[in-house]
């Protein structure tokens, strides 16, 4: 799906500053429940429709939302102030649990400045080619300032949306991970799904994925997907397929679903055989998988044979 926010900022704002630039705030090391179930919204606005710019019952009561970072806005529920999710979304500060009437995160700030990895053409839209029409050529030359607004996706890669209404590949831009970044919100609710993402990441996650990275893009990994995610963590044998995988984990109710699956986390799909699927997790809703190539995908939980995720067991 390919969306404009121009007409988003123009009507209800982004709820940000357009101007100076900031590194992006650090996270939270808490996480807090809602005293309710809240939507989680693009833009601090309380209004705002359910559809593009608000995910209904993001958050169910009693879960732990955690705070990459707080702003003011709207008055809502008693409370101005709005926390934003590491999930990207914005949710008000009233029907969160966090202890305090007063900001307990770092203040939001935005726009984000990345460098461009190389000279990068602006689009009108996100998931344009870099000669679409209505694309600036050169608009970020190679080591200038990308100011990002906002992230989303577009054919299962992450967009950049900048405060000079141009939209980039997050590919070509260096933010740090090739995930989502904490305290940039989303620009829209593609590829979310409600539950939210409170999980803590597995204490391995950073080898495991290092290991998935190293090999984006190699062509002997197809059919092996149980036995990549092993040797990620420095195992192997451990299971016959996903399928045996997955049944251990449902078996011993470790299987998670409604929720984005943390860093590390394994994510299992029934496939088209019996021995299933599984992925690793990135966190921020991208995970690694194996196939005719290993690629990265952000909309692995749109999949309809989606199963849930797990953490993968500690005696690896």
């Amino acid at each position: 799906m390919k969306t404009t926010l121009k007409a988003a900022v123009a009507t209800i704002g982004l709820g940000v500053a357009l101007t100076g630039l900031a590194a992006p705030a650090a996270q939270a090391a808490s996480a807090y429940p809602v005293t309710t179930t809240v939507d989680g919204r693009t833009v601090k606005d309380p209004d705002v429709a359910v559809g593009e710019q608000r995910i209904a019952n993001m958050y169910p009561s009693g879960t732990a939302v955690t705070l990459a970072c707080q702003d003011t806005g709207p008055a809502y529920g008693g409370s101005s102030i709005w926390d934003l999710t590491t999930d990207g979304l914005w949710v008000p500060d009233a029907y969160v649990k966090t202890g305090s009437t007063s900001m307990v995160a770092p203040q939001c700030t935005t726009p984000h400045a990345f460098p461009a990895k190389a000279d990068l053409n602006g689009r009108a839209q996100k998931g344009d080619a870099a000669d679409a029409a209505g694309s600036v050529a050169n608009k970020y030359l190679t080591g200038a300032s990308v100011p990002v607004v906002c992230q989303a996706t577009a054919s299962d890669e992450i967009w950049d949306f900048t405060s000079d209404h141009l939209w980039v590949p997050d590919a070509m831009v260096k933010t740090g991970t090739d995930g989502f970044v904490g305290g940039v919100p989303h620009c829209d609710t593609d590829g979310l799904e409600p539950g939210g993402s409170a999980n803590p990441a597995d204490p391995r996650a950073d080898s495991a994925i290092a290991f998935a990275k190293a090999r984006l893009g190699h062509t002997d990994w197809n059919n092996q997907c149980e036995l990549f995610v092993e040797r990620a963590f420095g195992t192997s044998a451990r299971f016959a397929s996903a399928t045996a995988h997955y049944q251990w984990q449902k078996a011993n109710g470790r299987i998670h679903t409604g929720s984005v699956a943390p860093a590390g986390a394994a994510v299992f799909f029934t496939s088209t055989t019996s021995n299933g699927h599984i992925m690793l997790a990135l966190g921020g809703g991208v995970a690694i998988s194996t196939g005719p190539s290993v690629y990265q995908t952000s909309t692995y939980a749109q999949r309809s044979d989606y199963l849930g995720w797990a953490y993968v067991p500690s005696s690896w």
